[in-house]
């Protein structure tokens, strides 16, 4: 194997791990986001609980259940929480298509530059996930 050849298989897997690293990070971000909304709707059904409970759902009534009050108050928290890492997601997701974009770029390079190159199984991966 000649020196080039090394080179280029270095860059494709560095550009590979690269890749891989911002698919688990799509990943990680989609869990939570999953696992927020979990959350979320056990909450509707606990202060929904709590208002039966007590007869009253009424918001501004001072009888509200304080349960019920503070649940609704975490509940809103987590609607936010969702938007942000959807926000996060969003990019996320951008920044895999660039670097899935850089990665066959890369691959085009090495085969222009007369290099035939071995292709990581990172990078064999990455091609059948271009939609994560």
């Amino acid at each position: 194997m000649s020196i080039r050849q090394r080179e280029w298989e270095a860059r494709l897997r560095l550009q590979a791990f690269q890749l891989e690293e911002t698919r688990r990070q799509v990943g990680d971000i989609e869990l939570m986001i999953a696992d927020f909304k979990r959350k979320r709707k056990e909450l509707e059904a606990a202060i929904r609980y709590e208002e039966e409970q007590a007869g009253i759902s009424d918001q501004g009534d001072v009888r509200y259940p304080l349960a019920a009050k503070e649940m609704r108050k975490r509940h809103a928290n987590l609607g936010q929480s969702i938007e942000s890492l959807e926000k996060q997601l969003q990019v996320a997701l951008e920044r895999v298509n660039e670097a899935q974009a850089e990665l066959e770029e890369l691959r085009e390079a090495a085969m222009r530059d007369g290099v035939d190159v071995i292709v990581p199984a990172e990078v064999a991966r990455a091609g059948m996930h271009a939609s994560a």
